[in-house]
């Protein structure tokens, strides 16, 4: 690479093919000009480098003579790559530019470029402005063919959706579903570049297809990715939350909705019935399959559903939790007794063994051990140092004896002695009020509740069926 000063600055230049540079120029006698001018650098020898003037000239000149950098080119060009560039004319080099195919690239600093007006030129590299290289999935404002696909180019662009790439041609789906190749310089702009990883099993918003002809909708709905046919097709298949299948272009994948297992979410679920709820609740993810998610509801109810029922993640439990290890003492929520619904305050207990399926078994410092989802972990107190696959109660007793902060006694679970319980756990206040009719009983929690609702059972005070809960936040 070849070196050249600044003048105005002192400072070393490092130039390369394609730079733009003020220089002066060999006059009619082959002596240095007086004056500069503007070109583009070719390439370079031990001495000299081979500039294209802006006029049309071509010379060979000293290293020396170039007096200032006027702008470094560093684009990547490639074979099919669709370009901005100027091109010659009468005058020379023009002051705008023209949208162009990369049909190759060639030594000595010049690339052979095919205009929209399906003129090639040899040019320099360095005048190239910019560069669009086009890949499944990126929406596009592009020209198309009148007529049902059979007559002239468009008087003005529409927007689609980039299936197929070739040198070029590329293959578009417009959003009102007509499928057209046409030539790469027809597209005038790229709208949104794609740059998604989408793989099966994926949730994600996407947009779908609507009326008769199957034009993209303007909003969106959650799916999951169940096959995808990229990079070839530049489509994926989408099963969305109200049961439907769709084959849509990858670039209707508007983002993804990224949750694990461990992760809180917000998500519907399964009714008395076996439908989906038309409202949401919180629960933690235990594992996931192609289609759907095993949650566990904080109201200690476990259901698989679909993964296009999730709505949100609440937490990310993966993010906040380092990786846990077989004898780490931590602070995590625990199931009530009865109603095995997740407590509000946390306990210190030690994991004596990690589950494949989201879950880990926990031994609380009140000597109660529990199966819980991983996701009710908050934080880890203390890492374990020792090597285990599993650790026993009694190394369980000692770890935790010697963790500091270690508070004595049960969980405060049961309400004060004198106050009304929950008739289903017996464990909690009575906030839960069951409605039916034009009567309701508040004899239950609101996760006891819930899960009546949920479970389509009646009243278990008068046998009369749920229509609605709702939670009573005064005293009881």
């Amino acid at each position: 690479m070849p070196t050249g000063s600044d003048p105005s600055s002192g400072r070393i230049v490092r130039l390369r093919v394609g730079d733009r540079v003020r220089l002066h120029f060999q006059n009619r006698y082959g002596g240095k000009s007086t004056g500069t001018d503007v070109g583009t650098m070719l390439q370079f020898t031990t001495g000299e480098a081979e500039v294209h003037f802006d006029d049309g000239t071509v010379q060979c000149v000293n290293k020396t003579w170039i007096m200032e950098r006027l702008a470094a080119w560093d684009l990547d060009l490639q074979h099919g790559d669709l370009v901005h560039a100027h091109y010659a004319s009468g005058k020379g080099r023009t002051s705008g530019t023209d949208i162009g195919t990369v049909v190759a690239v060639l030594e000595g600093g010049r690339v052979r470029v095919r205009f929209q007006d399906d003129i090639s030129q040899t040019i320099p590299m360095g005048w190239v402005d910019q560069v669009m290289r086009l890949q499944a999935g990126d929406r596009v404002m592009s020209y198309f063919k009148v007529n049902d696909g059979r007559g002239a180019k468009s008087l003005k662009p529409d927007v689609a959706t980039v299936l197929h790439v070739s040198p070029d041609e590329v293959h578009l789906v417009y959003d009102d579903r007509v499928e057209q190749n046409v030539f790469k310089t027809w597209v005038a702009q790229r709208v949104r570049t794609w740059d998604l990883a989408v793989n099966i099993g994926n949730v994600a918003d996407v947009h779908f297809e609507v009326g008769e002809d199957g034009r993209r909708s303007v909003s969106t709905d959650i799916g999951v990715i169940v096959a995808s046919g990229y990079p070839t097709e530049g489509k994926v298949s989408v099963q969305f939350q109200d049961g439907v299948r769709q084959t849509v272009p990858l670039g209707w994948t508007a983002r993804l909705r990224e949750w694990s297992v461990g992760d809180r979410v917000q998500a519907h679920f399964k009714t008395g019935g076996g439908d989906k709820s038309s409202s949401t609740d919180v629960g933690t993810v235990l594992s996931t399959s192609l289609l759907e998610v095993d949650m566990y509801f904080d109201d200690g109810v476990q259901q698989c559903v679909s993964k296009a029922w999730v709505t949100d993640r609440v937490r990310d439990w993966n993010k906040e939790v380092p990786e846990l290890s077989i004898g780490d003492v931590v602070l995590a929520h625990f199931k009530r007794p009865g109603n095995q619904c997740r407590s509000v305050q946390t306990d210190r207990g030690i994991v004596l063994s990690i589950f494949p399926k989201g879950q880990v078994s926990i031994k609380f410092q009140d000597e109660v051990t529990q199966v819980i989802p991983k996701g009710w972990i908050e934080s880890v107190a203390t890492r374990w140092s020792g090597q285990r696959e599993e650790l026993s109660a009694d190394e369980a007793d000692v770890v935790l004896s010697r963790t500091p902060g270690r508070k004595e006694g049960p969980r405060p679970s049961v309400p004060a002695p004198g106050q009304p319980e929950c008739v289903i756990c017996m464990d909690a206040r009575p906030n839960g009020v069951i409605v039916h009719g034009d009567t309701c009983h508040q004899s239950t929690c609101f996760a006891c509740a819930k899960k009546l609702q949920r479970n389509g059972d009646q009243c278990p005070i008068c046998r009369e069926p749920i229509e609605t809960i709702c939670k009573h936040h005064g005293d009881c």
